[in-house]
Parts: structure tokens; C-alpha cells; sequence
């Protein structure tokens, strides 16, 4: 293949590289979903609640999944990383506090 000169590809298999997926949604939205609606449930105390907005959650992940799987990841790490801090115009409207 080399001397013919075009380029040798290999499709990708997106199963490899998808995180692992719950009905739909990744294994954080489920974990995410399960904890919201068990302190709605403990709240309430009523199934009829409970049955009422897991679906909702769901669907709403299931949306967000479609477009980007890693979506919730990928917000954990801008809010982990990417904040500005609190005193930034102390500090010439920077993240740093570096002076010089």
C-alpha cells in the first residue's frame, strides 16, 4: 500500500471508544439521575413522584447524550478547571496571582 501512495485507514469502532452507556445515557447521568431521585423520593415519600420525574431526568440526559456522550464529564472538568477566581480584579482581572 505505500507505493501506491495513498494513505492506509482503519475504521474506527465507536463502541471502543464511547464511555460506558446505561439505556441510553452514561454511566454518570445514570448515577446522577439514581441520586436525584432519591432524595426527591425520601423528601415525598410517594412513589407516584418518583415514577413521574425519573423519566423526565432521563429523557433529559438521553438528549444530552446524543449529541455528546462525555457531556457531564466534560462539565466536571471546565467547573473543576476553568473557573475564574473570586479576587481576580484584586489581581489585574487574571487567574493569576502571579504580581510580576
Amino acid at each position: 500500500m505505500a507505493g501506491s501512495g495513498r494513505l492506509q485507514s482503519d475504521p474506527l469502532f465507536q463502541g471502543l471508544t464511547r464511555p460506558t452507556m446505561i439505556f441510553g445515557v452514561s454511566y454518570m447521568f445514570f448515577v446522577l439521575n439514581m441520586a436525584i431521585c432519591l432524595v426527591i423520593f425520601i423528601n415525598s415519600q410517594s412513589f407516584l413522584i418518583l415514577l413521574g420525574v425519573m423519566p423526565v431526568l432521563h429523557l433529559c440526559a438521553y438528549i444530552i447524550c446524543l449529541k455528546e456522550p462525555r457531556a457531564l464529564e466534560m462539565f466536571m472538568v471546565k467547573m473543576k478547571k476553568g473557573l475564574k477566581c473570586l479576587n481576580r480584579v484584586y489581581h489585574g482581572n487574571t487567574n493569576s496571582y502571579d504580581l510580576y
